[in-house]
């Protein structure tokens, strides 16, 4: 993470922020955004549009564009966004929000429209990659991908909340541990996680990028392979936090900048989830760090307060 300052005045008098209307928060976001009509150009996008509509004002020398979305649409942006001088500014409209979390940005749009327009303060975050794929928060290979299928099923039903809940009592139940190598090593593991940066592994703050966190992909194996070593591991998770339960041979962490994983069933392409969305990727899967790789629009703060 390396921090860096821009010229507000040289900020055009109207930015532009990228919105999905399709997404089920949408309305509630359009008309909050609407009331910011006087310096926002509204552009609805599906996310097939968004990534030519993004590389037309990167091209343009636009400084700084607003995204509005959950994590998926924000990577989705960033990929676009890497590597060039236009910064994003998120606009959080996801259920969770994690991004946003993880790097102090503000949750209520109001105030995250006038962050866009009032900080100086780009901060060049750190993200992951699979193959050619970019993720923000978190990819993950196992059980997983198959709790996040039968969450969607479930949400043509009932709320995000309930499904979830759903989705991971049939998914603890119908456990399957796959086989996989790593870097070359063979294993068998219910769920492979892999984070950006360091992570919280206390009950306090369980998952979340805490504020020492080493610049490094955060890698968590679960060793355990039966369905009650497993129920004996959540619970161990939900009582005491992963961390204690890393010090035991059922869970492996590490901080890598680099790791291949593949399937020992020699599949062509696996799927994967990143920041919450399922993407098939060809094997074998090749992890890689990118430091310092997206700038995002940031609180201004004094550069000698910033964890770095």
């Amino acid at each position: 993470m390396q921090l860096q300052t821009q010229a507000l005045n040289q900020l055009p008098a109207k930015l532009p922020v990228f919105i999905n209307p399709t997404a089920g928060s949408a309305p509630a976001l359009l008309e909050q955004l609407r009331q910011h009509a006087d310096r926002l150009i509204i552009h609805e996008l599906k996310p097939d549009q968004l990534t030519a509509a993004l590389k037309a004002e990167i091209a343009a020398g636009t400084p700084r564009v607003l995204v509005c979305g959950g994590d998926g649409t924000l990577a989705l942006a960033a990929a676009s966004l890497i590597g060039t001088q236009t910064a994003m500014a998120v606009i959080p409209g996801g259920t969770l929000n994690h991004f946003a979390h993880n790097w102090q940005l503000p949750i209520d749009v109001n105030e995250a429209v006038e962050m866009a327009f009032t900080s100086p303060q780009l901060t060049a975050v750190d993200v992951g990659y699979v193959n050619d794929a970019l993720f923000l928060n978190t990819s993950s290979v196992g059980a997983y991908v198959r709790f996040v299928r039968i969450r969607e099923l479930y949400e043509t039903k009932m709320s995000y909340r309930l499904a979830s809940v759903r989705a991971g009592f049939k998914s603890l139940v119908r456990l399957r541990s796959a086989r996989m190598y790593i870097n070359q090593v063979r294993l068998s593991s219910p769920l492979i996680f892999i984070g950006v940066r360091e992570r919280d592994l206390s009950l306090s703050g369980l998952g979340a990028v805490h504020a020492n966190s080493q610049d490094a992909l955060h890698l968590l194996i679960v060793k355990t392979t039966t369905y009650w070593s497993l129920t004996k591991l959540v619970f161990n998770v939900m009582f005491r936090g992963i961390e204690p339960v890393t010090r035991t041979e059922n869970v492996d962490s590490r901080l890598v900048d680099q790791i291949t994983l593949n399937n020992s069933q020699r599949k062509d392409s696996i799927y994967v989830a990143l920041d919450g969305e399922l993407t098939l990727q060809t094997t074998p899967l090749e992890y890689r760090y990118a430091r310092a790789a997206l700038l995002v629009v940031s609180p201004a703060i004094p550069v000698d307060q910033a964890v770095v």
